[in-house]
């Protein structure tokens, strides 16, 4: 993904889960930062993630697994989209 070369797509899949772990615990934290329509957030939330809850710990620990893995299912999606993390390694450094 860096320059236009194609990496693994466990690496690809696994920066991609972190991101959004990381963007999850933001949007978690911001519910409280800036309290205005909470109803509203925390449907959103409960849309987003299965089981979500509450802004409870288990409903914190629930939506950053699930925000990792959801990173998989769309590194996979894109690979199947461009077909670039499926390219053999012989190939990646000749472009």
């Amino acid at each position: 993904m860096h320059g236009g070369k194609c990496e693994s797509f466990w690496k690809c899949a696994n920066r991609l889960g972190l991101f959004l772990v990381l963007l999850f615990v933001v949007c978690f934290i911001w519910y409280f930062v800036r309290g205005a329509e909470a109803d509203l957030y925390m449907r959103l939330l409960k849309l987003a993630f299965f089981g979500y809850k509450d802004m409870g710990f288990w409903s914190f620990v629930l939506g950053a697994i699930q925000s990792y893995v959801w990173g998989y299912i769309f590194a996979g999606l894109w690979c199947l989209a461009c077909g670039c993390c499926m390219m053999k390694k012989e190939t990646m450094g000749k472009e």
